[in-house]
């Protein structure tokens, strides 16, 4: 797989969520534990240690949290970042989610977009459109409406795939009860053996030399997925939960950028050296860690409000009358695919870091004012 797979594999998924407007929301207050069964007529922002939607959504989810089990029905679209996700019920649009271990065994009436550590499509699922993952090992045994594109170390095909199937894999297992109504192509270090009359069209296999590093971390579209689903993710539920802070933050970006980025940069270098000191006593080693960790986390997840920015200044250029969910979808592409222009990709990074930061520091000190 080149470079080029990525881009468009994110420029994809870019296109499905934009595909689906957010309107009015609900948002479920966190909790250890959260089962929800009754019906909500209306979009839903939820955040819990657990958890359970046994009713119906008439409307989008967008979830965070330890374990979410989906066995109801979502008529529109669910977004999630978990441990663990399982849907065994019906959702009626798009599914994006980054987990540890995602298994559906119900049914997705579009498409289904995933960055997970092991990934399982059962035998009564289906997915009604695009299947696009980054996983470490897949099982796909139920059936996809339209193509399959990913990557992964131990990738399983079993099932009906309707449209092409295109694959970056350490190890491609193609069973007799597969059927491909498309093309194959996959590359790996060796080459898979493809039952016969199981590819309708032609089969392309492409080996990577096995001397060196067989992936491009940069190229993996399971990279690229799991780096923007999570950025949405986190990117979505700040606007739910916070939607005029957020905006406000990523309105100050232009405002005063050099003050942003001296203040960005004297936090960042307050917090490393706090840490530094907590660490020298062994008392504050806990609290040490603890500053390191939400510093780091930090770091990742503050180019949302330059996402939000860099979005909202490009549909204006175009002329489009935009939503937030809009700029950020946008913006946040656009910058993982500046932020890895190679040499000077890192320097970006830390400029939009910087200056988010700084953003953060002026916005709350004018809310204070």
């Amino acid at each position: 797989m080149k470079l080029s797979l990525s881009i468009l594999t994110m420029f994809l998924v870019l296109l499905l969520i934009i595909s689906s407007p957010v309107s009015a929301f609900k948002v479920i207050e966190a909790g250890d534990t959260i089962t929800m069964d009754e019906v909500i007529d209306d979009d839903i922002y939820i955040a819990g240690g657990d958890i359970s939607i046994k009713g119906t959504v008439l409307g989008d989810v967008i979830a965070a949290g330890g374990i979410v089990e989906i066995t109801g029905n979502v008529t529109g679209d669910v977004v999630v970042a978990a441990g663990e996700v399982t849907i065994n019920g019906n959702v009626g649009d798009d599914v994006r989610v980054v987990s540890g271990t995602l298994t559906v065994n119900g049914n997705i009436g579009d498409d289904l977009l995933a960055g997970t550590g092991e990934l399982l499509i059962s035998d009564d699922a289906s997915i009604g459109g695009d299947l696009v993952f980054g996983s470490g090992d897949a099982a796909i045994r139920g059936d996809v409406g339209g193509n399959v594109t990913g990557g992964g170390e131990d990738v399983t095909l079993t099932g009906i795939i309707d449209g092409d199937v295109d694959l970056q894999v350490e190890k491609l297992n193609v069973l007799s009860s597969a059927r491909i109504n498309g093309k194959l192509e996959y590359s790996g270090p060796n080459e898979a053996i493809i039952p016969s009359g199981v590819v309708a069209e032609e089969v392309d296999f492409t080996r990577y030399n096995t001397g060196r590093k067989e992936m491009d971390d940069s190229s993996s579209p399971g990279l690229w997925i799991i780096k923007y689903l999570s950025l949405l993710v986190i990117a979505l539920i700040s606007l739910g939960l916070f939607p005029k802070r957020t905006i406000a933050i990523s309105q100050a970006i232009p405002v005063l950028p050099l003050k942003n980025l001296a203040v960005g940069f004297l936090a960042l270098a307050a917090a490393l050296v706090g840490s530094l000191v907590l660490f020298i006593t062994v008392i504050g080693i806990p609290a040490g860690l603890l500053l390191l960790f939400t510093t780091l986390f930090a770091l990742y997840a503050v180019r949302i409000y330059f996402g939000l920015w860099l979005g909202k200044l490009t549909l204006s250029k175009l002329g489009v009358d935009s939503k937030p969910w809009m700029d950020m979808a946008l913006g946040l592409f656009l910058l993982l695919i500046l932020t890895s222009i190679p040499w000077i990709g890192g320097l970006l990074y830390l400029l939009v870091t910087l200056i988010a930061i700084g953003s953060i520091y002026y916005t709350y000190k004018a809310l204070q004012a």
